[in-house]
């Protein structure tokens, strides 16, 4: 039973760490957000780190998780759902921006500013 729990250990850890990254991305946007007072201008900035032409290959695998946007380009930080929530270690980008810009044209409504 032992040799079980050790070989299914490092693979449940490893889900859960996961699962809770997208999370913990949501909320470091939101709590950015709320400390610069400028949810926009954290859009305006996630757009130009999505336009990048390309992920930088000197991060690796064991530190992507700590990168604003995944670092190693693969497919399923895009993607939406349950699986993508298991496994990927970012939020699509797309969803971060529109929730920023949400955000942002809630705090321009209630100031009476201009939306748009």
């Amino acid at each position: 039973m032992w040799i079980v729990s050790w070989l299914l250990a490092p693979i449940i850890a490893q889900l859960l760490a996961l699962g809770v990254s997208r999370k913990r991305e949501y909320l470091a946007d939101a709590m950015s957000a709320q400390f610069t007072r400028n949810p926009l201008a954290l859009a305006s900035a996630l757009q130009k780190i999505e336009g990048a032409e390309a992920p930088t290959e000197h991060i690796k695998r064991g530190a992507a998780h700590l990168c604003i946007a995944d670092p190693l380009g693969r497919r399923l930080t895009a993607h939406e759902g349950f699986l993508a929530d298991a496994l990927a270690t970012h939020p699509p980008m797309g969803k971060r921006i529109a929730i920023l810009k949400g955000m942002g044209y809630a705090q321009l409504k209630r100031e009476g500013g201009a939306v748009g």
